[in-house]
């Protein structure tokens, strides 16, 4: 056999041996969870997600009510619209609100996606997602914002330091009863209880207001911590005040002597008397 035919069999065999190794690779990686895995994995524990029943979500009792709408949403064919769109502007608490007791875990994840509105924009009224406890106290405020994004906008928040404990899932739009008015709708919201932890895939959640269209995921952070981060102020000594020495300009005082009139004594004049003695004739 030829040199040159060995070199072709040598070649292929070392082919043959890399897609080998490729293969393995391959069987090893699957036989852990991915990305998706994990996601299909996680156990939602909100009742009525999309909206489409009428259970689950408790609503407030305020001038503006909440209700199940159909002229927007996401999936399939229902939302909730909480706030004012239509009608007088009036002070109310417009609010949804569920109660879940969550189990322990590795990862507790909330997502939500809402469409807020608030025409004209009135920076006075408020849109908000805060965690409540089980005596309905607010724990967390995840968010609020005031925004006219007129689009969908996605909410994700960690919530694990809740795991094992009843926690409120409370949406709220507050209308001030002047200015403008403001709205949001709100469509599938979950409450998962995942084995890993956040998927590398999240966008990251505006603090206020929206961009226009739905964000992309970035490489920042994705999630709100529930845990504020500790803040370090640094107290800046107040400046020890310079005195201020006031040098005074010596003034030049020119004393003027003003001479004395001299003082003029008028004599009383005497009156002299004199008497001629005649002198008698000389004999």
């Amino acid at each position: 056999m030829s040199r040159n035919l060995w070199g072709v069999i040598l070649a292929l065999t070392l082919i043959l041996a890399a897609f080998a190794a490729l293969s393995d690779v391959d069987s090893v990686g699957a036989a852990g969870p991915n990305a998706e895995q994990v996601a299909t994995s996680c156990t939602n524990l909100l009742v009525n997600s999309d909206m489409e029943a009428s259970s689950g979500w408790l609503f407030g009792n305020s001038p503006v009510s909440p209700r199940y709408v159909t002229d927007r949403y996401l999936s399939p064919y229902r939302s909730v619209l909480l706030g004012i769109i239509a009608g007088p502007n009036q002070r109310s608490y417009s609010s949804m609100t569920q109660y879940v007791s969550v189990p322990g875990g590795s990862y507790l994840r909330l997502r939500a996606h809402v469409y807020p509105l608030s025409q004209p924009y009135d920076g006075d009224d408020a849109q908000e997602l805060i965690i409540l406890n089980s005596q309905g106290n607010p724990i967390y405020r995840a968010w609020t914002s005031i925004s006219n994004a007129n689009a969908w906008q996605t909410l994700e928040f960690d919530l694990s330091q809740y795991m094992g404990m009843t926690i409120g899932i409370y949406f709220n739009v507050f209308n001030d009863g002047a200015g403008g008015v403001s709205a949001m709708y709100i469509d599938d919201v979950t409450l998962e209880l995942c084995p890993g932890g956040p998927s590398p895939t999240v966008s990251p959640t505006p603090t206020s207001g929206f961009p226009t269209a739905t964000p992309t995921p970035t490489s920042t952070p994705a999630f709100v911590t529930a845990t504020p981060t500790s803040a370090v102020v640094t107290n800046t000594p107040t400046p020890t005040p310079t005195p201020n020495f006031v040098t005074a300009t010596p003034t030049q005082i020119v004393v003027t002597n003003t001479p004395t009139p001299p003082a003029f004594v008028t004599a009383t004049p005497t009156q002299i008397v004199v008497t001629n003695t005649p002198t008698p004739p000389a004999f």
